[in-house]
């Protein structure tokens, strides 16, 4: 398929106001209808362990900017980080049944569509058993307030998981979560409502989940200015990780330093190849004004073993 539209969708709504953003609508998911994908995950053998978890990251479903994880504990735990974009919901939910049908903890990130769609579909039809869900959203009147092309989707966000039948927990700075059996989170951030600039991706829940073999750090969409504050309020033991999610889909995230303290050995992109690839539509590769490139040459100097590109490896078990 070719994509019509370089411009990330959570954006669109501010640059094109809201008329113009459902005819962007209308002619994106037409289009994106002609392809499919396979609704069964590719799962490799479980390795035979214990207290560690496999990993998926999911793929850029239509070509989408959008983010999702699944993680299975050794002793069968599911866990979604996110789960991605409106279009991607049939895929997730057919993955989820495939493991089981029911999710121990859903975390969520922040509340922008490119993130949390998929959950709002799969709310609305019913179909995933839910334990808890981990989020911390900021107020709704602070959303307004600050990022006001946000405030309708968040509030169906809110209002949504008010008819959750399910515990919803927002989690203090340095908070701990068993997920599984040896398998825990640690909350990193938990909102920096002081930040109004980039407001939502800026108050993106950062966590780390660790396993007695590896660590996955998520950032969200954190940007440059929460980076900044993360850095300087947190311990670096704190921050290391073996792998790390790029913040913002690798793009306009969070700053060179930040990796630097990090110290991945492999970086896990959310990201279409097309962003990847920092094309412009209908044009070739560096044709566009996307920071990727930078973040792609941060990691090559941080010496990383592996990039994870979730546009050109597609869905993609990680243990």
């Amino acid at each position: 398929m070719k994509r019509l539209f370089s411009i990330p969708m959570k954006y669109a709504v501010k640059v094109m106001g809201i008329k113009w953003y459902c005819l962007f609508l209308l002619v994106l998911f037409s289009c994106s209808n002609s392809d499919d994908y396979d609704r069964t995950l590719d799962i490799k053998v479980f390795p035979g362990r214990t207290n560690d978890f496999s990993m998926w990251q999911l793929e850029p479903f239509f070509h989408e900017v959008q983010m999702g994880y699944i993680l299975r504990t050794d002793n069968g735990k599911i866990i979604v980080v996110d789960g991605g974009g409106t279009v991607a919901a049939p895929y997730l939910e057919g993955y989820l049944q495939q493991l089981g049908g029911t999710v121990d903890t859903w975390i969520v990130t922040h509340a922008h569509m490119d993130h949390v769609g998929a959950l709002l579909e799969i709310l609305d039809a019913g179909t995933i058993g839910i334990g808890r869900l981990l989020h911390a959203p900021p107020d709704e009147a602070w959303v307004r307030d600050y990022e006001a092309f946000s405030a309708e989707i968040f509030s169906r966000y809110i209002t949504t998981l008010q008819k959750a039948r399910f515990p919803l927990v927002v989690p203090g700075k340095e908070a701990v979560f068993e997920l599984g059996e040896g398998v825990h989170l640690e909350v990193i951030s938990a909102g920096l409502p002081e930040i109004t600039e980039n407001a939502i991706n800026n108050s993106s829940l950062v966590f780390k989940i660790s396993s007695r073999s590896k660590s996955v750090l998520f950032l969200g969409d954190m940007g440059v200015l929460g980076g900044n504050v993360i850095l300087e309020g947190t311990a670096p033991e704190k921050l290391a990780a073996d792998y790390v999610q790029m913040a913002h889909h690798g793009q306009h995230g969070v700053g060179r330093e930040f990796y630097m303290k990090v110290g991945p050995q492999y970086a896990l992109w959310p990201t279409p190849e097309w962003l990847w690839e920092n094309r412009a539509d209908g044009k070739g590769d560096n044709t566009a004004d996307y920071k990727t490139p930078a973040v792609r040459r941060w990691m090559g100097e941080l010496k990383i073993k592996k990039n994870y590109v979730s546009g050109l490896e597609g869905t993609v078990q990680i243990d």
